[in-house]
């Protein structure tokens, strides 16, 4: 369901601030959209790049994951919550992720290429993919 005014007002407003590298005041806007409508994807997604930018890990992650849960068939969800997870706790975590995902995204080569980088970072070493 898309936004309608004057939620959508205050959710350009919230790009805007967060275009420009105000992160706190894009966020302060998102506080003002009616409740029912702050779990909308692409409010979401810009609390995800708002806590990302804030390098609020923990929030970023905790989000990413119940977006992924929503939506396992994004691969945004599935990088941005390996991503926090690296950063919230450790590389483990992050590969872990990846690594359980790359099932459920067999075209999705960026998954495949981050945690091949991860697992090269552990010296661990990984044969060539065959199709």
């Amino acid at each position: 369901m898309p936004l309608e005014s004057p939620d959508k007002k205050i959710f350009t407003s919230a790009v805007g601030y967060a275009e420009l590298g105000m992160l706190s005041e894009a966020n302060d806007e998102l506080e003002k959209i009616d409740p029912l409508n702050r779990c909308a994807p692409e409010i979401l997604a810009l609390r995800i790049s708002i806590y990302q930018g804030l390098k609020k890990w923990e929030l970023m992650r905790e989000l990413a994951a119940r977006l992924h849960q929503f939506a396992p068939n994004d691969v945004q969800w599935v990088i941005s919550y390996a991503y926090a997870a690296r950063r919230a706790e450790n590389i483990i975590a992050a590969r872990t992720i990846l690594i359980n995902s790359l099932d459920s995204f067999p075209d999705q080569g960026i998954i495949f290429i981050i945690s091949r980088v991860m697992m090269r970072y552990w010296g661990i070493w990984i044969p060539p993919r065959i199709t």
